[in-house]
């Protein structure tokens, strides 16, 4: 007899201790589902804020930001139309000698369409146009944004701010 109580004693130890390690297995999971859903949240509110950032201000190439510049320029009559498109190509093939036009046009475009006029993407762009680029390369940028306002006709009163702004933030002489 004192066998089998030496054996259902063992047996209740075991059981008892069998379910207190399997209810603290169950709190540790959910501690640890807890601390997986606070790190969801935190990367989904760090992601939310990443993508609900302005997309001008992830422009980090003086190229594309002068592309969206220009679009931005010809967009202020309207829709952009072929002429200022092919413009606009062709100063980013002959001046700035860009290897892949279409990728930067459409990232540019992109760029363009989240500012509401062009006076907002030179203000944006002025500080990485004046650190990255020269006085020369500044002044191509003026010109080439002259060229595509014309490009549909005599520049808009808008356009002609828009050129007067940008010749001022690009730290140009008036001339």
């Amino acid at each position: 007899m004192p066998v089998l109580l030496a054996i259902l004693g063992m047996l209740g130890a075991a059981a008892f201790w069998y379910y207190r390690l399997r209810d603290v297995g169950h709190v540790a999971g959910e501690v640890i589902d807890a601390a997986q859903r606070a790190r969801g949240t935190y990367r989904r509110k760090q992601f939310r804020k990443k993508a609900e950032s302005s997309a001008i201000e992830a422009v980090d190439d003086p190229a594309a930001a002068a592309v969206a510049m220009l679009i931005g320029l010809a967009s202020e009559r309207g829709d952009l139309s072929l002429a200022a498109e092919e413009a606009i190509k062709a100063e980013m093939q002959h001046v700035m000698g860009l290897p892949n036009i279409m990728e930067t046009f459409t990232f540019a475009e992109w760029v363009a369409g989240h500012a509401t006029d062009p006076n907002t993407l030179s203000l944006k762009f002025s500080k990485l146009w004046v650190a990255a680029l020269e006085d020369a390369q500044r002044a191509d940028i003026y010109d080439m944004a002259k060229r595509v306002t014309e490009a549909d006709g005599e520049p808009t009163a808008s356009q002609i701010g828009a050129l007067r702004a940008l010749r001022d933030r690009l730290g140009l002489t008036r001339t």
